[in-house]
């Protein structure tokens, strides 16, 4: 799945393109306060007089008028749905990285069981320190990604680009939508006896982690008596797969299977995701999650104690946890493998009580296998 050779673009054997974010370890997403202080700034028009009464546009507003958005309803019971999501680049793969903007900036759309968006846009910030020709190599190919997955799997009218320089390079995906009131999935109808489905595997962070260690045997030495190099590239390509992979027909099939509310789990964790899902429920409900389905050989990686087993690990371009009737869930699990070629898990149960949500103390790790062979 990522595969990017950097001198066969004409670029030094040590390009990395995550080496120009600003990662920490607890995952690849650009905090709010970052994303809120761009929007806000100004755009690049020409200033407005100041005798004008009129104010400069922020650079959303720009963005906005560029795409041709009007945030007001087309009509009643129809409403403007607007999501911004950045990343630091997770991964070296530009091509990769731009179809994993794109189905991270359309999972918060699909957990309220909208699924199809009018129009999005990406938008790089580069750093200063990246050169010309790195900047030529990479935007091209981030656009590909974008507009692949934009285009052959959500089925937009249009898509957009936007470049900027910033202190770190981030991606984003703006994506707009016009949606019905009536087809709109409400988050909050959980009800006792329902059970939780999480339709992409867990570990995403570990996986990543446990790749940028090959090649350096300082950082390689916690690992290699744990799992293999190969095992590692192979959980890899599968975790990279995953992120590129947009939750669309998951989110069509809710319609169908009954779905009580659904949340997409990204940066905060699968328990933090849950813990917001819980909180907004009708009914006095709890979450207990008593399985986490892991990417294949990260079992052993992940320990007894990690934050992958205690789901706090960071999530990036994540599955959507949703609670639905269990018979439902069944076939719901049934029929996204079928559909989609992309399995799902029943992981936990909805139970009377606080609204809270809990892992178990003997939480049952499952390992996915990979259908990628190295």
């Amino acid at each position: 799945m990522s595969n990017f050779e950097p001198t066969r673009h004409g670029l030094s054997s040590s390009f990395r393109l995550s080496s120009y974010g600003k990662l920490n370890g607890s995952g690849c997403k650009v905090p709010e306060s970052v994303v809120t202080q761009l929007f806000d700034s100004t755009g690049s028009a020409a200033p407005v007089a100041a005798n004008t009464g009129r104010r400069q546009e922020t650079l959303l507003e720009e963005l906005l008028r560029r795409m041709y958005i009007n945030t007001r309803p087309p009509g009643a019971g129809v409403h403007h749905h607007l999501t911004i999501e950045f990343r630091y680049p997770i991964i070296d793969d530009p091509y990769a990285m731009g179809m994993i903007i794109c189905a991270e900036a359309v999972g918060d759309f699909y957990a309220m069981g909208i699924t199809e968006c009018e129009d999005m846009m990406l938008l790089i910030c580069f750093s200063p320190r990246m050169t010309a020709s790195e900047i030529n190599v990479v935007v091209p190919l981030m656009e590909k990604g974008f507009e692949e997955c934009f285009h052959g799997t959500t089925g937009p009218a249009m898509s957009w680009s936007g470049h900027m320089y910033s202190n770190w390079f981030m991606a984003g995906g703006l994506a707009s939508a016009y949606w019905s009131k009536r087809h709109q999935l409400e988050r909050c109808n959980a009800v006792d006896g329902d059970v939780l489905v999480l339709t992409k595997p867990l570990g995403t962070q570990v996986v990543i982690d446990a790749f940028g260690c090959i090649g350096q045997p300082e950082r390689w030495e916690r690992y290699k008596q744990l799992v293999s190099e190969k095992d590692v590239r192979a959980a890899y390509q599968q975790a990279v797969k995953s992120m590129c992979h947009p939750n669309r027909t998951a989110s069509r099939l809710m319609h169908l299977h009954q779905a009580h509310g659904a949340i997409a789990v990204s940066g905060k964790g699968l328990l933090a995701h849950a813990k917001a899902l819980a909180l907004v429920q009708k009914q006095p409900v709890s979450f207990v999650i008593h399985t986490l389905p892991v990417f294949d050989k990260m079992a052993a990686v992940c320990g007894r104690n990690s934050r992958l087993r205690r789901g706090l690990s960071a999530e990036t371009s994540g599955g959507l946890l949703i609670c639905m009737p269990r018979v439902e869930a069944v076939f719901f699990c049934k029929f996204l493998v079928a559909e989609d070629d992309h399995p799902a898990w029943i992981i936990g149960t909805v139970q009377s009580g606080n609204r809270e949500a809990t892992i178990n103390k003997n939480v049952e790790i499952i390992e996915i296998p990979s259908k990628i062979r190295i």
